[in-house]
This record gives C-alpha cells, structure tokens and sequence, in this order.
C-alpha cells in the first residue's frame, strides 16, 4: 500500500532534517532561479514544522428561489470574488496547497452539500496541529425554531447562515433550511485539531435605508420562523454549543453583530468589503503578522472607505487564550510579499496573467495600461485590467538575462500610472423627483471634476439627496406571524430595545464610539438638501436646514465636492505597502504624560524588515479632545527628503503643513519644477529631512492640539526625493493669509492636492501622473478624536 501525501512529506522532511539539511534545502528551494514555484512551496513544506493546511472556503451570489422573501429580490455578487479572493491568498501567501483548498459556490453550496464538504475534506482529513480555514461568504440570517411549547430564542440563539437552499418555511415545507451559528460552531469542535480559523462574511441586521452605489447588505432582511432542521448526522447525539459559548480557535467576524455587513461594487467586480480589506492587507503585511493587526488594519481601512459603521471583530477560544496568534494560524511564505502574483505565463515566457488581489483597491480601479510592475527583479508592463485580473508583457532590457516569467511569483508596484481625467462620481438619490434630477445634472456639468448619476447600482462616492424617515423593524415571515409578533413586542418591552437591535456575543476589543450627529435618523433635521455616504450617513456640514431648489443647493456644496474629489485624489497616491522610500512616522501625545499613539513605516524598503510587524496599531487609537500631539518623520534612507503633512477632519475638510516659509511673492512667482533661483533652493532644501535626520511638526515649543468635532481623522505624510516646488508654492499662498504653517482649513484643497500628485509625477505626465514608488512615499493612518 503506497504512502500517503501527509506521511511522504513527513518523511521526506525527516529525512532531510536527519542529514541537517532541512534549512539548506529550503534556501536552495527558494532561490535557485531555475526552480518553479510549485517545487518552492514544496521546500518549504519540507522545511516547515509537520502540519497540513486545509480550507474549506464557501460563496454564495445566488439563491433557489424561495430562500429571500419577495421584497428582498437581490442577489448578492461578490461572495464568489471572496472566494477567489482567499483562495489565492492562502495558496500563494500562505503555502496552503491547491488540491488542499475547497471551494464551493452557488448551487453547490446546499445544506447538505456544506456539511459533506466538512466531513470529508476537514472532519476526515485534519489532524491535531493541522491548520484549518473555513470561510463563509453569503446572506446571514435570524431565525426562530418553535417547538411543542412554542419556546422562543433570543436573537443570539437563532443566528444563521443561509445556504443555497436556505428556503424560508412554509405550510408544506415547515423545517428551517439554514446552518445555525450554534450547528457551524459544535461541528468545528468535532475536528481534531485546535488551530480552526472562521471567517464569516455575513450579516444579520438589514439597514433601515436602501443601499446605493453598488452596496448590496448581506443580511437576510426576514427572520423567518419554522422547524428545526434534521439534525447532522455528526451532532445526532451530540448538544449543541450554547449561543454564549465562543467558537473554537479564532472567529473573524465581518463586523459587530448589530451592524449591517455589505458588500461593495467596483468597476467591474464585487466583493464583500471585510474580505477584500483583510485579503489585500495581507498581500503586503510583513511576517509575523498578527490577528490583532490584522482586524486593526481592516478596520481602518473600511472607516476610509465611509461604507456604514461595519467594524470587524475577533472572537473564538485560541483569541482569547492568546492575543498574538498569527493569521490563519500558520507563517507566510517568504519571498511572497507584494501587489499579486502570476497565474500564468504565455510559452515564451514573456507575457503574463496577473491576479492583482493585493493593490489597493482605489488604486486597481484607477490603474492605468502601462503601469509598470517588478517581477523577480525584472520590469513589466500592464497591457489590461479586468477586475483584480491582468495582462503583462516582459520589458526587454540588459537585466533580464533572457530568464522566463514564472507562475507563482510575486509582483510588486514599481510605476503607477493614473489618469488626470479622474471625477468625483455623485448619485442621484432615486427619491428624487424627474425635475430635480434633470436641474441637478444640469448644475452638477458646470463643476468640471463632477460626473453624475442617476443610475443608483453603479460604484459613486457620494449621494446627493434629502434625509428620509427611519424603518422601524424587519420584515417578518412566520409560520404564526400574530405570536410572534406579540412575543417580539414583549420582548421589547422586557429589554427596552428596538425590534432589530441584537445583544452582542462579547465586548468589542475596541469600544465603539458614540454615534455622530451623521449617522442618526434626520426626520426633524430639515427637508434641504445634502450629500450622503452611500449607506445615506449625512456627510457633516452639507445639509440645509429649509426647503431650497437643487440648483443653489449644488452651488452652496461645490466647495464641500471640491473638498471630497480633493480626498479620492490624496488616498489614490497612499502606497505604504510598495514604497521604496525608508520612511518613519510617529504620532505622539505630549505634555505632562507623554505616550506614543501610533507609528506607521514604509514595508518593502530593506532597512526596516526585521521590525516592521511592530509597527502596526492593532487599533484605531482614541485622542481626547484638547491634548497636544505632534508628529515626527524619520528619513532612514540616503537621500533627502521633501515632505509635506494633511490632515482630514471629521467634517472632511483638509488642512495641511507648509514646510517653507518666508519666501518673497517675487521668488514664489519664479518658481517651477524646472528652475528657480537661489532663495528658493536655500529655502527649500533647508526644509528638507537629510538621511538619517527626523523633523517634528510642529517645531519644538510649538503646539498643536486636537480640535473639536470629535471624530475620525485621517493624516496623510507625503515625502518625495523631489522638491514639492507646485505644492509649496500654492501653500505658501494660503499660508500668507493665514499666517501660519498650518493651513486650517485648506480654502484650496483640490488645487494643493493636484499640486502635489504634479510634483511626485515623473516625466512629462500630460494625461497622466506617472508615480515611482523609488522616489515616493505617502504614508496614511487615522485616529479617533474623542
């Protein structure tokens, strides 16, 4: 009888390991240029201590029909793209396998089809020390089982995930077709080994506002009523884990429990928001990294992304056994760093099929032909796009050495290219009238970086609309819809909550805040107009308090929609994660306690490899209003460096720091990128970092204090080998009025920022910036004033 695959890499590592050889093989393993990626993975396999990797990763964009009630008529779109997303996360990032990663979707995806897929490809196979990865990704439920004595759940008792067939009950069919928490939970248990990773997509709580710009809610809007399921035939015998019981190993949960959970829309893909967050940080994250990074860095993220209050949180056994357990319970790959990595190569070896998962995802949609990536050392360019997929050719040059391009290595960001031509997309809310719409087109053409839409499901950045009345609860769909309507209302009456509000499973490793005059309901608001998020969040200082026609009303926001286009721009040139530039920064608390609040670096250069996991926040840190902080940059590198500072407060309006100051009006007009005399390059190169130097803003002696309205506030530090000559010069103009090196607020932000994407673009850039990350660094990180 042959070995098993488990028992020949156990002796095969043996084998080497007996010979002292086990380190020497997986660097010959790793380097040899000749040796395919495949063969790599399998050095390292045999390197790595004795343990398996099995995942078991489920998607579901459609449904059978009766699984969603009438009035909830939507598919979802993007579970299979998280699906993908992990798949060649764990493969290329992780070591995982590919025979060793199921995948099922859609139809395949049933109750029944779910539960053989565990049992035969994690219950039969994982052994103890093996790691597992089960990952959901698909509509999440509330339901409620009656039984002889009519007893009711709470809300905590009847989470579940809808399968494919999770049908709602009928008279014929009255048994609940879903996989509660508590089944997914006691089956997890069943498995022979303790380091388990869940991630669940999912929601349970519906928004009380329709979704625009391509967000989708991945809660089923009914909590439906019926039977219980025939029970599993592993859990016959076997109670179920009580809905306060954690689930075994580590738990990643799309957000908090009474938080809608959503998926987002790009130009020509979906995906759930958490998925795509926690995949694309893990692309570039050095090794080690942990859990606790991992879910801080999903959560800032998504805060930038303004999508709802969807904030991500860890739960399970191991979490709370042990806060620095690393992601997915095993080490990366080394070497597999970057924006993605090749799927395929053309027979010559010089073109190639890129999977893009690890670019931001602002960036991808922006991401021009021609941008350049690195690939072993060897340049190439982006020929297409589609989605978080591409196609590259080999650029020919000394350097290559006639060395093919091979399957499973990184790539990595070398020259990002974006149009000039970029808008600021608004959507027109449906509610709107015909008329209004047609005005509103018609005042919003007249603003050169404004593109409309009335067209609600296609990607937008904002909404432009009127506040509209709260809904008080869920839909219900019941077997005895009267009873369990009473026993709702008793229950309301008992706890003092409204109809769909849920307890949650456990405290939030970071307190959730208050919620902001924007995120409550606007019925006695006013009846003007605003600007929205897409989940209808009031963008802070955009309503009127009256009635107002929507010409005026777009000519009184144009300067908050300069203010919003001026921030896509600035999070479009974010690149930490590919930055070649050693850039440090620290954020301080200063005064009579001093503490530090944050620190953020560049990951890729060299210099900063061996500690660059201790530089993450596992969290978005709280800043009491009134304390005094200031912020340090550190040049690690040989080269000086020009840099310049911009905050975004919690209304959203921009301020920045001007490092020079004192230039005559003379010498601001003479200067150009190409030249400019000898005051302004005294001036300017003294407000330069020198290699190995730092500089604090502000200056010593000098204080700046967090200001009210409480809130996120996102810093953006741009530093660049170049001397930011268009940026300082259309600075050195607000900072003449206002007389200070802050500039708060910006009443140019969109020209400062256009300004400065000018100064890092290389080359002639008529249509286009042209951004090197060898000359280029813009670090961002966000913090909550409170």
């Amino acid at each position: 009888m042959g070995l098993s695959r488990r028992a020949l890499i156990k002796q095969a590592g043996a084998a080497v390991a007996a010979l002292g050889l086990t380190d020497l093989a997986a660097e010959w393993a790793l380097r040899m240029p000749g040796i395919s990626a495949q063969a790599k993975t399998y050095g390292q396999a045999l390197a790595a201590p004795a343990g398996r990797k099995l995942a078991l990763l489920i998607g579901i964009n459609k449904y059978a029909s009766g699984a969603l009630s009438s009035e909830q008529t939507g598919q979802l779109m993007g579970c299979v793209t998280d699906v993908a997303l992990q798949k060649e996360l764990l493969i290329h990032r992780f070591g995982f396998l590919p025979e060793d990663i199921l995948c099922l979707t859609n139809e395949q995806a049933t109750r029944s089809g779910i539960y053989q897929a565990f049992t035969r490809h994690l219950y039969d196979q994982a052994q103890s020390g093996d790691a597992v990865v089960l990952h959901f990704s698909g509509y999440g439920a509330q339901i409620r089982t009656e039984g002889q004595t009519m007893r009711w759940q709470s809300p905590a008792e009847g989470r579940s995930l809808v399968p494919f067939d999770g049908l709602l009950p009928s008279e014929a069919h009255p048994a609940l077709n879903d996989i509660s928490e508590a089944e997914l939970k006691t089956l997890l248990k069943q498995l022979k080994t303790k380091n388990i990773t869940t991630v669940l997509d999912t929601g349970y709580v519906d928004l009380w506002v329709p979704l625009l710009g391509g967000l989708r809610s991945r809660a089923r809007a009914t909590i439906a009523t019926g039977q219980p399921a025939e029970p599993f035939a592993l859990l016959k015998n076997t109670p179920l884990l009580k809905a306060e019981a954690p689930f075994p190993g580590v738990l990643l949960r799309a957000s908090d429990l009474s938080d809608t959970v959503i998926e987002r829309q790009w130009r020509s893909f979906s995906a759930g928001a958490f998925t795509y967050v926690l995949t694309q940080y893990l692309w570039s994250a050095s090794a080690p990294v942990t859990i606790n990074q991992v879910l801080g860095q999903s959560q800032e993220t998504l805060l930038r992304w303004g999508n709802s209050n969807q904030a991500p949180f860890l739960d399970g056994v191991r979490s709370q056994q042990d806060k620095k357990l690393t992601a997915y319970g095993t080490a990366v790959t080394v070497g597999s760093r970057g924006e993605g990595v090749i799927q395929a190569v053309s027979s010559d070896g010089k073109s190639a099929t890129l999977w893009l998962g690890g670019m931001s995802p602002r960036v991808l949609e922006y991401l021009a032909p021609s941008a350049i990536l690195t690939c072993g050392g060897r340049r190439i360019i982006l020929r297409s796009h589609d989605g978080l997929t591409g196609k590259a050719r080999l650029i020919e040059d000394a350097g290559n050495q006639g060395a093919p391009l091979r399957v499973g290595q990184p790539v990595l960001e070398s020259v990002r290219v974006l149009p000039k031509n970029i808008d600021l997309v608004v959507a027109l809310d449906s509610r709107l009238e015909r008329i209004e719409r047609v005005d509103a087109t018609s005042a919003l053409s007249a603003l050169s970086f404004v593109s409309s839409t009335s067209d609600t499901d296609l990607p937008a950045d904002c909404l432009l609309g009127k506040p509209v009345p709260t809904r008080t609860q869920m839909l219900t769909a019941s077997l005895h819809p009267v009873q369990l309507a009473q026993q709702t209302i008793r229950q309301n009456i008992q706890q003092n909550i409204q109809p769909n509000s849920q307890p949650k499973a456990q405290p939030k490793a970071q307190p959730k805040a208050q919620p902001k005059p924007s995120e409550i309901p606007f019925d006695d608001l006013g009846s003007g107009y605003g600007l929205f998020s897409l989940t209808r969040s009031l963008i802070p200082g955009t309503l009127a308090l009256q009635d107002e026609a929507i010409k005026p009303a777009i000519n009184r926001l144009s300067t908050k929609l300069r203010s919003l286009m001026a921030l896509k721009l600035l999070r479009l040139s974010e690149n930490r994660a590919s930055s070649q530039l050693p850039v440090r920064v620290v954020l301080d608390q200063i005064g009579t306690e001093e503490k530090r609040i944050l620190s953020r670096q560049t990951l890729r250069p060299k210099q900063f490899q061996r500690d660059a996991q201790t530089t993450d926040s596992n969290f978005i840190p709280n800043v009491p209003v009134g304390s005094r902080i200031r912020y340090c940059i550190f040049n690690e590198g040989d080269q000086p460096l020009f840099y310049t500072l911009i905050n975004v407060d919690p209304r959203e309006r921009l301020s920045a720091f001007c490092p020079v100051m004192g230039l005559s009006a003379q010498t601001m007009q003479s200067m150009t990128s190409e030249a400019y005399n000898e005051e302004a390059n005294s001036v300017i190169a003294a407000a330069s970092i020198l290699p190995g130097e730092s500089v604090s803003i502000p200056s010593i002696g000098l204080d700046w204090s967090i200001e009210a309205p409480t809130g996120s506030v996102e810093t953006y530090v741009v530093c660049s080998t170049s001397p930011l000559t268009h940026t300082f010069k259309t600075l050195l103009n607000a900072a003449a009025i206002s007389g200070k090196q802050r500039v708060s607020p910006l009443p140019n932000p969109l020209e400062v920022v256009k300004a400065l994407l000018s100064d890092i673009s290389k080359g002639d850039g008529s249509d286009a910036y042209m951004l090197d990350v060898a000359q280029w660094a813009t670090l961002n990180f966000t913090y909550q004033s409170v």
